[in-house]
């Protein structure tokens, strides 16, 4: 997996990659419809392949899309649905097996499901404590440093970390709803619940 995305593929690797891509098809077009192409989604599922973090520019790389468009747009930059399966066809190593690929496709498929189910049921109690706090930073971090596990909870975050997760630039006070809301979706685990999330929530003084 991902062995030699950076180089050409022999032909042994190209008959292997068109079997494990007819046989992922279905998994392939539901993962780019639910993702938009995000290089976010792209980038963990390329890390899952690999079985370690896979860098931002290697992933672009794979995608063909130009420093200049990641500058342009930012982080929300997007692949099209033909880069998307052109850069999938340069991660396939000829001793890949369809198995391989159907289980990280399974596996970010059903994080992916997870994650906009548990936004839909935070949507409205979330929109209430955006409206409270003016999506002030200060109390927006207040609230993810309370859901961190363990000792980790209420530990203040390492400086600029909330605007980073945020995406907002470094000088801003406020976040959007939206900005708040997608924030918190790219960031569920799998054993994240909406209900543990509005239990902290509910402790939050705005």
């Amino acid at each position: 997996l991902l062995r030699r995305a950076s180089k050409r593929h022999s032909k042994m690797s190209e008959g292997n990659a068109a079997k494990i891509l007819a046989a992922i098809k279905g998994q392939i077009d539901t993962f780019y419809e639910m993702s938009g192409g995000t290089l976010d989604a792209t980038t963990f599922l390329f890390s899952e392949m690999a079985e370690q973090p896979v860098p931002f520019p290697t992933v672009m790389e794979l995608l063909g899309i130009p420093e200049e468009q990641a500058k342009r747009e930012g982080p929300g930059v997007k692949a099209t649905k033909e880069q998307f399966v052109n850069a999938v066809t340069q991660a396939i190593d000829e001793e890949d097996t369809v198995e391989q690929y159907q289980k990280v496709f399974e596996s970010r498929i059903n994080r992916m499901q997870h994650a906009k189910s548990v936004k839909a049921d935070l949507s409205g109690p979330i929109q209430t404590f955006h409206s409270k706090s003016g999506g002030e930073l200060a109390k927006v971090e207040k609230f993810f440093a309370d859901l961190q596990p363990g000792e980790s909870k209420g530990q203040p975050m390492p400086p600029g970390l909330i605007s980073a997760l945020l995406r907002v630039p470094p000088t801003s006070k406020t976040c959007t709803f939206e900005q708040l809301l997608d924030c918190i979706e790219r960031n569920l685990d799998p054993n994240d619940t909406a209900a543990k999330i509005l239990e902290v929530l509910s402790e939050q003084k705005v």
